[in-house]
């Protein structure tokens, strides 16, 4: 009783992802997953406000950024991917979670990046609407085929059954796919140069400075850090910082 008295009394921030693949969101129905625990963390250390997580595509939080009605955080970004390099724009938290974008390849044909030219003539998979800044310029120069898929899993099968030269998929969403499926793992080659490393913060908009701030207090409490311990080594992520 005093617990849903306390979230009743409590002002509702909302907290977007778009992140739509594992682990970071398992089932969007049923709000499971990284995001989704990690969103109770903020709201089990604190009882001013009552984060609520929402699924939003990056395309319309981008309108809602180039029209400033921002009204909520964003949750699992890096300031590169929000041209906001020196965090001037925005309010951003430390880092939460490192992942990585690793160049994969079927293990009986190996492929090592090497620079732009070691991905001429490939078969290169990738997420649909996904933006993989060492794929682009091949691209752009019809140096190297791409061939979208819907999801993760699907870029995965695929590369599994040598429809692709090489795939560029985070190395938590393979994680999660290795453990559910561990016959795959003898099956993927992982390049020595990954596409990517990089950390995973929280983004705010400045006029929300004071609910930041709440979030921002969290870091300060042991307890605080050590559920964030927990939860990412449940889910499977390194305690390595990447600064990118």
């Amino acid at each position: 009783m005093e617990e849903s008295k306390r979230i009743d009394n409590s002002e509702k921030v909302y907290v977007y992802v778009y992140h739509l693949k594992p682990p970071y969101i398992e089932q969007l129905e049923l709000e499971t997953g990284l995001y989704f625990e990690l969103i109770e963390l903020f709201n089990s250390f604190q009882d001013k406000y009552q984060f609520i997580p929402q699924f939003v595509p990056r395309k319309r939080l981008n309108r809602e950024i180039a029209n400033d009605t921002l009204d909520g955080m964003i949750l699992g970004v890096h300031p590169v991917w929000f041209k906001d390099k020196d965090k001037i724009k925005f309010l951003w938290t430390k880092p939460l979670l490192n992942d990585r974008d690793e160049f994969i390849s079927p293990v009986t044909k190996p492929f090592n990046y090497l620079g732009e030219v070691s991905l001429y003539n490939m078969n290169i998979g990738g997420v649909r609407g996904y933006h993989y800044f060492r794929v682009a310029p091949v691209l752009k120069k019809r140096k190297a085929k791409l061939t979208p898929t819907s999801s993760e899993l699907q870029l995965l099968e695929m590369l599994i059954k040598k429809r692709l030269d090489v795939a560029v998929i985070s190395r938590a969403t393979l994680n999660y796919y290795f453990n559910l499926y561990p016959q795959w793992r003898d099956l993927v080659y992982f390049s020595k140069v990954p596409h990517e490393q990089y950390y995973r913060a929280l983004l705010s908009p400045i006029k929300l400075e004071s609910q930041f701030n709440i979030i921002e207090s969290l870091f300060e409490q042991e307890s605080f850090l050590a559920a964030l311990e927990g939860l990412k080594a449940k889910y499977g992520f390194s305690r390595e910082v990447f600064h990118k």
